[in-house]
Order: structure tokens, then sequence, then C-alpha cells
């Protein structure tokens, strides 16, 4: 698996358990605000979908001790914040030898932006001395496919055999 695979299969994830966990939060907090006094923990249960994580159930039970439970709306709309800061804006360029139409620069953005996000950010480039072919770095990660790069490990392999 490349690491750009990785990194779309952990994203996934990542959506999925936050997701998933957000979703959960929410509806608790819903329930839980509506619910009256007594038996804080049976609320708790009772307001948790079956799927929800136990860190969030042990969470929700913590701040109930702690006497805190009427602040979770004002929780969930902080974890909201937090999570979509997780979303920020990836930066990328590509490189070319010579300047790509607006139809190779859609294409190049759509295939991009399907393996890393909508969060994607960007940047063309020309540089003569590509001879051909493409450079790619999104973020710290770096797909040197040009015609270049590959006359250098062909030349490499040649020397060291």
């Amino acid at each position: 698996m490349s690491t750009s695979e990785a990194q779309v299969s952990a994203r996934a994830l990542y959506d999925s358990l936050i997701g998933g966990a957000l979703q959960a939060l929410r509806a608790a907090a819903a329930k839980i605000e509506r619910g009256d006094g007594t038996d804080v923990e049976g609320r708790i249960a009772a307001a948790l979908p079956a799927e929800a994580p136990r860190e969030l159930r042990n969470f929700l039970l913590a701040i109930a001790r702690e006497g805190a439970l009427e602040q979770l709306p004002d929780i969930v709309r902080a974890f909201e914040r937090y999570t979509q800061g997780a979303n920020q804006t990836i930066s990328g360029e590509i490189i070319s030898a010579v300047a790509l139409d607006d139809g190779q620069r859609a294409h190049i953005s759509d295939e991009l932006r399907t393996r890393y996000g909508n969060q994607l950010e960007l940047r063309f480039n020309v540089d003569p001395t590509l001879i051909g072919g493409l450079i790619i770095r999104i973020g710290d990660q770096v797909l040197d496919n040009s015609l270049r790069a590959r006359l250098s490990t062909v030349q490499r392999n040649m020397l060291s055999s």
C-alpha cells in the first residue's frame, strides 16, 4: 500500500471514528438534556446509541461526576469546532516542464482531490529543467515522476551494475 493510499484509508478511519463519536455525542446530549435529574448513569446509558464508543460513555460519566453535565451542549459545540479544525487546508504544488492547459489542470486537481480531499489547495508551476513529466508535492509527500528523475534512476542503475 502506498503512502497516499494509506493516508486515504487513515482519513476514512478518522472520519468514521470521529464522525460516529460526534453523532453519538449529539444524540446523547439531546436526550440527557431532556431527562430528569435522577439516575444520571441510567440516563447516560439510555441516551447513548449501542454503537457509541466506550470512551464516550466514560467521558459522559466523568463530567456527570464533576457536576458539569449541564455544560454538555457547550462541549458538543466545542468538539464540533475542534473536529472541523482537523479539516484544515492542505497545500500542494504541481511542477511541470511546460505550462499545463486548463483541462490538464482540472484533471490533475480532480484526481488529487479524490485522494486528499476537497481541502487541497494546489499551485501549478513550470520548471523547464524537468524535460517532461510532473513533480507533485502534497504536504510532506513528493511524487517525482519527471523525466529528469527517471533518467537519473536509469543512470544510477547502469553505474551500479
